[in-house]
């Protein structure tokens, strides 16, 4: 609200003193906040700021600007789910998503492309890594994982089996440190791909093998403390090496690096409190046989690190250290606290990521997406029903793939159909060119009932 808002601009920095942007991934963290914190005259602040930037980005670039990652590490497209203009944003998205198809290699990977001479000495132009692959397929897996999207997931599949061929994290961060050094982001990166992948699909094998880099990621992450550095329990090294061959990282943590890893272990915990982790083919071995709960103890430990790296007070309350010395002296930048909150409302039961249902049919997969809580997707007579959880008196924001609507109830009433794609206002609009439907529902209360009744195919006559 204050320490990285430029009020001149009406613009966010990603650090202390760094040149501003829009970011939906801010907006949205704090729209989310405006619905849980406990003080009234705050949320309504925090409300008003969201509105502002939301106006702000659709003057400037229209709402594919909502789709944005600017700033941020981790929060990817959530903003159009609770926000609105959701058709639009998702469009935006899929110049991205062909070029990360049409740039991967046929083997499955891509590989490493350093950008000027002094990033040529980082590693061996066109070599493959863990690193040069896993953010990419991460981002094709998640599109998948949302929107059902067919090319989108056989690419991602692809770069999962490709990336099998690893056994160490390496590679997550090129723009300094040398790609062959062990790397904390590049195990981050596979577990959010890997889990997306079990997702998109059911299939064991990904779930396995997402298991599998957060073990790696385990050896970054201190789990013993000295009694006077309170910041040290949960601290995370970002890689055993250095950056440009000079600096060493060696016993100096960067926390949000561990911050990432710990909001895709926590997706990976709650999946393993309900899903058993079978025997697959999978080539990589399992060795730690953590439980759900000491993942998410991993999670919560690496999160109050964070916390206790943050300013309480002065003109940089809020940041953190982009590193630490001695787990006492704060280094700049002072980063912006999208890692730290995004964990913290993941852990109090408000997780900002989209959420997805599939429901398996004989002919195909529906797929259901929102910014709302999702539960019990099952099928009718003549099409689907499920319900959403969402914050009272606002509007959730869905897409269903895999159907041909002729008519959407909420609570038994009917939603209005839009001729235009749904922005804001109540209604349902269909995207014949992807075969999907965008819902925007107004909850009177928590809970609303939708169903969804389909097109018949006309029968022909004998």
């Amino acid at each position: 609200m204050k320490t990285l808002w430029n009020e001149k601009t009406e613009r966010w920095s990603h650090c202390i003193g760094w040149a501003g942007s829009h970011a939906p991934g801010f907006a949205a963290l704090l729209w989310l906040d405006s619905q849980v914190a406990g003080e009234p005259v705050a949320r309504q602040e925090w409300r008003k700021r969201v509105e502002l930037a939301a106006q702000n980005m659709l003057r400037d670039s229209g709402s594919g600007l909502f789709a944005s990652q600017a700033n941020c590490h981790i929060m990817q497209w959530e903003f159009p789910f609770l926000y609105g203009y959701l058709p639009e944003a998702l469009a935006s998205i899929e110049p991205q998503i062909r070029h990360l198809i049409q740039s991967q290699q046929p083997a499955g990977g891509w590989g490493y492309e350093p950008a000027n001479e002094q990033q040529s000495g980082l590693g061996q132009a066109g070599d493959s890594v863990l690193g040069t692959c896993a953010n990419r397929a991460a981002t094709l897996l998640r599109y998948a994982r949302i929107t059902g999207d067919t090319a989108a997931l056989a690419a991602g599949e692809k770069a999962l089996r490709f990336m099998e061929n690893f056994r160490v994290p390496r590679g997550g961060q090129t723009w300094e440190c040398p790609m062959y050094e062990p790397d904390i982001l590049a195990a981050a990166y596979a577990i959010r791909a890997y889990h997306d992948g079990f997702r998109a699909t059911g299939n064991p094998r990904w779930l396995h093998d997402a298991v599998y880099w957060a073990e790696t990621g385990v050896p970054f992450i201190y789990l013993w403390s000295l009694p006077d550095k309170p910041m040290m329990l949960g601290a995370t090294i970002p890689v055993f090496g250095s950056t440009y061959y000079t600096h060493s990282w060696l016993a100096m943590p960067v926390q949000w690096c561990g911050l990432v890893y710990a909001y895709h272990v926590f997706h990976l915990a709650r999946e393993l409190e309900h899903a058993r982790l079978p025997k697959t083919d999978s080539p990589l071995p399992l060795g730690l046989n953590f439980s759900p709960a000491d993942w998410r103890r991993i999670v919560e430990l690496i999160t109050i690190s964070g916390m206790y790296q943050q300013f309480a007070d002065g003109e940089r309350i809020g940041t953190y250290p982009d590193s630490i010395s001695q787990f006492e002296k704060r280094n700049p930048a002072f980063i912006n606290p999208e890692d730290i909150l995004v964990n913290v409302l993941a852990l109090r039961g408000f997780d900002p990521d989209v959420k997805t249902a599939r429901l398996r049919r004989e002919k195909n997969t529906i797929v259901l997406s929102s910014g709302a809580e999702i539960e019990h997707l099952e099928a009718t007579t003549d099409g689907i029903r499920f319900n959403l959880n969402f914050f009272p008196d606002e509007a959730s924001h869905s897409l269903v793939a895999g159907l041909k609507p002729k008519q959407v109830l909420v609570d038994g009433r009917p939603l209005p159909r839009s001729a235009n794609p749904v922005r804001r206002e109540p209604g349902w609009w269909s995207d014949e060119k992807h075969q999907r439907i965008y819902l925007t529902v107004p909850h009177e209360k928590k809970s609303v009932n939708v169903e969804i009744t389909e097109v018949q195919p006309t029968r022909r006559k004998n």
